[in-house]
């Protein structure tokens, strides 16, 4: 229920809450916007871009590196069997047709050889060039994760400070409240809540210093006319208006 009256220095002292609860709002916002957020949420975005990239260039280089064993195990396996030819042709052991299609294998052994240790160095090459990447995104993921640190260090750090001047704030606020009217109290975080944190404003001039509009001159009558003690608000926007002693004030 909105209470008809309210002593005077109650209202004015509204003011000094006010303030201190903007202050408050402020420190929130501050929090949540911390520009150490976006940055987090941006290096996120491309830590997750370059860990598929990673992905993608570990299993070509392990399709690479399945392909040169393969290679080297067939070169190995021709030239085994092209040393016992020539261990067979320096025995001098068997027919003369044996001995010369022993050759003609030889041959056939040296040419497959020479094509398969081609095929072997295309293959380290590509290795190679597979596993220079999978390193060079390695590296690049491990700056990445120094940057979060870093980014992260100087988030805490900031949250650190915002957290301690936010509760030397609510501890302001909290002995600026003490034998504050309940009612009037009571009534000010209902405005407050429903007027995006603004609850109590004074009267700037002749205008609220809450919406900022200029009182109509029946309401500005009226305002002027009210006794001290009697609790006012604005027509316009709703909150507690609070006449200074000066009839001026300025706006929280």
């Amino acid at each position: 229920m909105t209470p008809p009256t309210a002593p005077v220095a109650d209202q004015l002292r509204l003011l000094e809450v006010q303030a201190l609860d903007t202050r408050l709002a402020q420190l929130l916002h501050r929090r949540r916007t911390l520009p150490e957020h976006a940055a987090l949420t941006e290096l996120e975005t491309r830590a997750a871009s370059l860990r598929d990239r990673l992905v993608s260039a570990q299993m070509v280089a392990g399709d690479v590196a399945r392909e040169a064993a393969r290679a080297d195990a067939e070169v190995e396996l021709v030239r085994a069997r092209a040393e016992r030819n020539a261990e067979r042709l320096a025995a001098g052991s068997g027919s003369a047709k044996d001995l010369q299609a022993l050759q003609k294998d030889s041959e056939a052994l040296a040419r497959r050889q020479s094509d398969l240790e081609d095929l072997e160095l295309e293959v380290m090459e590509r290795q190679e060039a597979a596993q220079a990447a999978v390193g060079e995104l390695e590296a690049e993921a491990a700056a990445l994760e120094a940057e979060r640190a870093e980014l992260t260090a100087r988030r805490d750090a900031s949250l650190v400070e915002v957290d301690a001047e936010g509760r030397a704030v609510q501890a302001e606020r909290a002995a600026a409240v003490v034998g504050l009217q309940p009612a009037l109290l009571a009534l000010y975080d209902k405005v407050r809540a429903a007027e995006g944190g603004l609850g109590a404003a004074p009267l700037v001039g002749e205008r609220c210093g809450g919406c900022r509009l200029q009182l109509t001159p029946v309401e500005l009558g009226r305002v002027r006319a009210a006794a001290p003690e009697a609790v006012v608000r604005c027509e316009e926007c709703t909150r507690i208006l609070v006449r200074t002693p000066q009839g001026q004030g300025e706006v929280h």
